[in-house]
């Protein structure tokens, strides 16, 4: 690849980004509106089961889910760079099948769900359920437009689902309802109405049928287990809380998961970088272009390393103060949980590099198997002694600390034995 070339190839990601971080920034923004006037209206202890439902949907949706928009966009990356199409067919089906089986299961075990994880609320079961669905459209929806490089109408959708939420969630603040069944279902109809608005059904359909040509890969169910194991460990905390708390300590969970969007401000951040990361590496590796895709890893890590030390720090000076301000003086942690919340995100923005960059690989298996470590060892984790705030935040800095270690460890072998040829992205 020509010097030139590479200059409009980085000023193309840069103009991306920036685009993506715009939604973001507002669909970010959105999260601690959303959040806080939940927990104005309702207490701690009255919006806990929304808070886990909004919890949950980011563990299980993401996790079930931003793989079809990773394979989505993977491929037309890569065949856009090779002038050829991609089958989007399979992730179709995985949507489908999967929104099938979440509407089954959900339903069926709703009063245990409800039970364990939702203080007995069994609507909020629904919302998850609901949700999910809207996630799925959602995400395919955004996989082809980043795949297409419609990075524009992908920050569109970003910024009109966090403006749903924050309209939505303010005309139920003002209302005296105090309902958080509707407040669960702003959850629902956000994602579904941003993505309707935004990204056109029959526009996604031509775009599917124009990238058809490139073989379907078997990549997916290792895809789908990576993405859900990532997610269950970025998202284990307010869950685990909830599951572990006593019925006193509700409050306690309500202010954990309070808790987690403060601290978790620079994830947001870097979901900007990650929704143009893996299609630009994706491209770089098709085109050859290896020393491109070395140099965008290391930036990558550099952008991300100073990110995470800025939440640390800005988390141990100003976090029990900013707690208290957005969400109200009844919501409390300490500097100590707040800090280590912070750390265990920077450490997962790091592994997520590793995992990004072994995406592009198609090392999809090796990316599972250091998320599902990382899980194993914050689950074991749980057990050790302590207040039960900062044993959970531990759980989650210790288990993310695992994944980085094992994900780092397969990207330097994978990058060693790495060639200046094009990769296929299917087998």
């Amino acid at each position: 690849m020509s010097s030139e070339a590479a200059r409009t190839d980085q000023a193309g990601q840069r103009t991306s980004t920036l685009w993506v971080a715009i939604g973001l920034g507002l669909f970010g923004l959105s999260n601690f509106v959303f959040i806080a006037l939940v927990g104005r209206d309702l207490g701690p202890a009255g919006s806990a089961p929304v808070g886990v439902a909004w919890t949950v949907l980011n563990a299980l949706g993401i996790g079930l889910f931003q793989p079809l928009e990773q394979d989505a966009g993977r491929r037309l990356a890569a065949g856009r760079a090779r002038g050829v199409g991609a089958n989007l067919a399979r992730a179709v089906r995985l949507g489908l099948w999967g929104s099938a089986a979440i509407v089954v299961v959900g339903l069926a075990l709703m009063p245990w769900i409800a039970d364990a994880v939702f203080s007995g609320a069994r609507e909020i079961v629904v919302v998850v359920v609901l949700g999910l669905v809207g996630q799925a459209i959602a995400y395919y929806a955004r996989g082809v437009l980043a795949g297409s490089g419609l990075f524009v109408r992908y920050g569109a959708q970003l910024a009109a689902d966090g403006a749903l939420r924050i309209v939505l969630a303010v005309v139920l603040f003002v209302l005296p309802t105090q309902s958080r069944l509707l407040y669960g279902l702003v959850l629902v109809v956000a994602p579904v109405a941003a993505t309707l608005l935004t990204a056109v059904p029959p526009t996604l359909l031509r775009l599917a049928r124009a990238h058809r040509e490139l073989p379907v890969g078997q990549h997916l169910g290792s895809l789908v287990g990576a993405s859900s194991f990532a997610q269950l460990l970025a998202n284990l905390g307010p869950i685990a809380l909830a599951a572990l708390a006593t019925p006193e300590q509700q409050g306690l969970s309500g202010s954990f998961v309070a808790g987690v969007t403060i601290a978790r401000i620079p994830l947001f951040v870097f979901a900007a970088i990650q929704a143009v990361f893996l299609p630009a590496l994706a491209a770089q590796l098709a085109r050859g272009d290896l020393a491109g895709y070395r140099r965008s890893v290391r930036n990558a890590f550099a952008a991300t390393g100073a990110l995470a030390l800025a939440g640390v720090l800005g988390l141990w000076l100003l976090g029990p103060w900013a707690l208290r301000l957005v969400y109200g003086d009844q919501f409390d942690l300490s500097r100590a949980t707040l800090t280590v919340i912070a750390a265990s995100g920077g450490v997962f923005m790091l592994a997520q590099v590793c995992a990004q960059a072994l995406l592009a690989h198609v090392r999809e298996r090796l990316v599972a198997i250091g998320w599902f470590g990382g899980l194993v060892v914050a689950l074991v984790t749980l057990a050790l002694p302590g207040a039960l705030d900062l044993r959970v935040a531990w759980a989650l800095t210790i288990g993310a600390a695992v994944s980085f270690v094992v994900l780092a460890g397969a990207l330097v072998r994978t990058d060693r034995a790495a060639q200046p040829a094009p990769v296929e992205v299917s087998p």
